[in-house]
């Protein structure tokens, strides 16, 4: 991994989320991006009869908000040499527009691999595990995007754990966790959930050991018809430091890390989730 997309919009769970990329690019020993965007208001059509007074107020709201981005990013640099993590290379990116749209170029634009976003952001959503705008990149864009809880903190990197249903379509987001896990010597543990008893299980996951056989990989499997009770078991008691998850799956994890029982269990509150593509073909 090279490089590394952190949008933030400056808030107290972007600051959080940013000292956690920072770690994850030391870590893989990556480059990363911090972009900031804006955008500017529809002037009123009342006013559409003075163009010259229409330019000064876009230019205004320009410069106010250039003028706070420039206050902000030595504020990140400082936050950095505070966690030793200055010696990671950023580039700091400010524009005009749709975040969304942003983000979709400056990947293409600059071969962005991983994005890195707080969970809530300006949103609001405490309680849950993705904000609106960390949701909207998520459907939106084609490359693995790390969703960084608010009182997530960079501990290790030594767990990955996956929830799977040991699809063949899954094996594509099993490869993008070994790719992230390469030279962190890191441990990749799989939940498979079974809601009743399934006599062909074991051969299946064996195959799946067999096809991963040159990689560090644990599948747990377990029986319970309490889907979110297992998985919060699974983090919690394998400490798994990053839940990785394919796409089609967020909307599970959304009430999972939203429901009354995840109050009732500490560890995973703070692990961040690793959104991944999900293949449509097996790779083997």
């Amino acid at each position: 991994m090279k490089k590394i997309l952190f949008p933030t919009d400056f808030s107290e769970t972007a600051d959080n989320a940013f000292i956690y990329a920072l770690h994850f690019a030391k870590s893989v020993n990556a480059d990363l991006y911090v972009l900031h965007t804006y955008d500017m208001p529809v002037i009123s059509s009342t006013s559409a009869g003075q163009p010259d007074l229409i330019q000064e107020v876009y230019n205004t709201i320009e410069f106010g908000h250039f003028d706070a981005y420039k206050e902000k990013v030595p504020q990140m640099r400082e936050i950095a040499e505070q966690h030793q993590l200055g010696d990671v290379n950023m580039t700091f990116i400010f524009e005009e527009g749709s975040l969304l749209y942003t983000i979709q170029r400056i990947i293409k634009d600059e071969n962005i691999e991983l994005v890195v976003m707080g969970t809530n952001g300006k949103s609001g959503w405490d309680k849950k595990i993705l904000g609106s705008n960390t949701s909207n990149v998520i459907r939106n864009v084609d490359i693995p995007i790390l969703s960084v809880p608010f009182k997530a903190k960079f501990k290790r990197l030594e767990r990955f754990g996956f929830a799977t249903l040991l699809k063949p379509s899954d094996r594509k987001g099993l490869r993008q966790i070994f790719n992230f896990t390469k030279g962190l010597n890191a441990e990749v543990k799989c939940l498979h959930i079974l809601r009743k008893e399934n006599p062909e299980v074991e051969m299946l996951v064996k195959e799946w050991q067999n096809f991963f056989i040159d990689d560090k990989l644990e599948i747990t499997t377990v029986l319970n018809r309490d889907l979110e009770q297992s998985v919060y078991y699974f983090i919690d008691e394998h400490l798994i430091d990053v839940m990785c998850i394919v796409k089609r799956q967020m909307g599970f994890f959304e009430r999972l890390f939203s429901s009354s029982l995840s109050q009732k269990l500490s560890y995973h509150a703070d692990v961040p989730v690793l959104v991944l593509q999900e293949g449509e073909k097996t790779d083997d």
